[in-house]
């Protein structure tokens, strides 16, 4: 999340990021091959029903669906279950104190504690049900570090915290995990070999983490000496980006990266190449084909690997658009029905997080109503 947004303020939030989910299937990034559906032509419509949370009610109670509460929750990711976990009870300008489980039937409990200030949160898709977190750094007293979180709940903090060799662990440094240094880290995401993926924001790069090695290198782009965003694509350190704001990955291991500052969505390779996959739109683009269209401050991003396509957060959270396997960009604000009372739209509505289940069911997480809605999506 970038702290320099100037329309921040007036949004409301949703915040799941990039979460991890496990590849199926065959592989077929967005943006497709031939024999793919084809959606040219046709609509998708959204009904929006509240999966957990009281809307606009905020607190901190365990219980069913909107019988439970959430104080500004930020990111969630998805199980092989169809569980929810969610990061809640805000301690900082951006991070969680405690994760939150939400099953299938909206069951709301507390999962993890002891926690500070973690921005995000993926599982594990090897085994399906291993979480791990980042924490942000962003408070007094909180460093910048991972966090692998057990099925049962269980948390082992895995690098940050004071520095053996001086100092604290903002900074950056590759190397042992351990000793590893990152500035104000915001997404993380796991592959399906057990690469870890960080998107180190303030550094303006993507870390990559072996955990069979315990070694972190860099993957993509390169701390800047300059506040100025720059722009360009390239292979590894040849790469800049401006803003890392949520991270997702597609079947064949590819990256995918909302550049709010640069308004472009990047793509990643798992040679480290970046491209873009997106690029600057002056408003709102979506109904044409991806080649013809744009987005204006990408600010999360969820592939779903059940339908094979790439859904993105525009504008800060107001919008949110989706590219299918035959490379067509749709609107996905065209909503048939909702269940709360819509009095601002776009703003205390938005968009902040997203998640998909295994039937390709679409969450996403409304921050300043502190609650979980489902989006179904049908075509007209």
């Amino acid at each position: 999340m970038n702290r320099s947004l100037p329309r921040l303020g007036l949004l409301a939030a949703l915040s799941l990021t990039l979460a991890c989910t496990t590849p199926k299937n065959e592989v077929v990034p967005p943006g497709g091959t031939t024999g793919t559906p084809v959606t040219t032509g046709k609509t998708p419509y959204v009904t929006i029903t509240t999966m957990a949370g009281g809307d606009t009610k905020k607190g901190f109670v365990d219980g069913n669906r909107t019988a439970a509460r959430f104080n500004y929750p930020n990111q969630m990711t998805i199980d092989k279950n169809d569980n929810l976990y969610v990061i809640d009870q805000r301690q900082s300008y951006q991070g969680g104190s405690v994760i939150r489980k939400v099953d299938p039937a909206g069951n709301v409990t507390t999962f993890a504690t002891g926690l500070k200030s973690v921005t995000d949160i993926c599982v594990d898709p090897r085994d399906g049900v291993t979480l791990y977190a980042i924490e942000s750094g962003d408070a007094i007293g909180v460093y910048n570090g991972i966090f692998r979180i057990s099925a049962a709940g269980d948390v082992t903090r895995l690098s940050g915290g004071p520095d053996a060799g001086g100092g604290y662990s903002f900074g950056y440094r590759d190397g042992p995990l351990a000793q590893a240094k990152f500035n104000t880290p915001t997404s993380i995401i796991m592959d399906k070999v057990g690469m870890i993926y960080i998107g180190d924001a303030l550094n303006k790069c993507i870390r990559k983490v072996d955990l069979s090695t315990n070694m972190v290198s860099t993957l993509a782009g390169k701390p800047q000496d300059s506040a100025i965003c720059q722009f360009v694509d390239g292979k590894g350190t040849e790469a800049r980006f401006c803003s890392l704001e949520d991270l997702t990955i597609d079947d064949a291991g590819n990256l995918y990266v909302p550049d709010w500052g640069n308004h472009a969505v990047r793509k990643i390779t798992p040679d480290g190449t970046v491209s873009t996959y997106l690029g600057l739109s002056t408003g709102y683009s979506a109904d044409k084909p991806r080649s013809k269209s744009g987005v204006y401050q990408p600010y999360r991003v969820q592939y779903d690997p059940v339908n094979k396509r790439l859904i993105v957060v525009v504008d800060t959270g107001t919008y949110m658009i989706m590219v299918t396997p035959d490379d067509y960009v749709h609107s996905l604000d065209r909503i048939l029905a909702h269940d709360y009372a819509d009095t601002s739209p776009g703003t205390s509505h938005a968009n902040y997080s997203l998640a998909v289940n295994s039937k390709g069911e679409l969450f996403t997480l409304d921050k300043y109503n502190h609650c979980i809605r489902k989006r179904a999506i049908t075509w007209q």
